[in-house]
């Protein structure tokens, strides 16, 4: 009986340990992708960030971000949840600053730049249907922390660039999950000449956009599913386009999207299993 209660004690601490772990084990993933119907000057690099949930201090995060900065990319693309609590505000400005990209540096906020998500929030007002958490972020600190970090953000509206000789259009899309996003707004300068990105929290605003309007999409949310089960794969998604699509790189009505793990979680549940936080790296050809 005792060997019994032993084994299960270890194991659950194994188990903890495991996700414990991964919560720090950050994975810089490369991709490579080829938009069918668009033609590059040449191939264009693009650093996409999600989910980064800064809290306070965090070596692990700062050592990636030592990391990031040695590489060189044409775009730096930042998906929302940038922010967890306001403690993370200085975390935030130290270590953005060190990106570098020729042509800019975007982002888009998500529904933890709106609100400061407690424990009981993760469970009573994190899901479609519920009433949202009572706690605001300090968003607009945010948004001014981004700025001067030299980052653009983005809040339904469209960029206009030439990367490597390519005319690219941003359209930044608002937060979809608390009902800030507006793809008409965002797209109202919509150039289909042009390469066209979207950027934004939720791929489910995805279930509003036209086939073929869209030639690449970043996005996160999901977490991956934060906690995966082998041959079963994410628990939950928090997405309605299909559990295939918590994560990696997928087609979508036409577009290429690059759906992120996330960098990190949440203070909240700081837990992962088998679903390693990322950056991820897309190096994107044309046809």
């Amino acid at each position: 009986m005792m060997t019994e209660a032993a084994g299960f004690l270890v194991g659950a601490a194994l188990l903890f340990w495991r996700m414990r772990w991964e919560m720090g084990a950050i994975e810089l993933n490369h991709h490579t992708v080829t938009l069918e119907r668009k033609s590059l000057a040449s191939p264009l690099r693009i650093l996409h960030l999600s989910d980064i949930h800064f809290a306070g201090p965090d070596p692990a995060i700062a050592r990636f971000f030592d990391e990031l900065a040695v590489e060189h990319y044409d775009l730096v693309v930042i998906s929302g949840d940038i922010l967890d609590c306001p403690k993370g505000l200085p975390e935030c400005a130290e270590n953005l600053r060190k990106l570098r990209a020729r042509n800019g540096i975007f982002a888009v906020l998500g529904n933890h730049d709106y609100f400061d998500y407690g424990f009981v929030d993760v469970l009573f007002h994190n899901f479609p249907g519920q009433s949202r958490p009572r706690r605001l972020q300090a968003t607009h600190a945010l948004v001014r922390v981004l700025e001067e970090a030299g980052v653009r953000v983005l809040r339904n509206e469209t960029v206009d660039l030439t990367c490597g000789g390519t005319p690219v259009q941003i359209h930044g899309l608002d937060d979809a999950t608390i009902g800030r996003a507006n793809v008409r707004t965002a797209m109202a300068r919509y150039d289909p000449s042009r390469i066209n990105l979207l950027l934004s929290h939720n791929l489910d605003v995805f279930l509003d956009i036209g086939r073929d309007e869209i030639d690449l999409a970043f996005s996160g949310h999901t977490h991956g599913g934060q906690f995966r089960l082998p041959w079963f794969g994410p628990l939950y998604t928090h997405t309605r386009t299909g559990r295939r699509y918590a994560c990696g790189i997928h087609k979508l009505k036409g577009a290429v999207c690059c759906v992120s793990r996330g960098m990190g979680c949440g203070r909240s549940v700081p837990f992962r299993l088998l679903c390693r936080p990322e950056a991820v790296v897309l190096t994107v050809c044309g046809s």
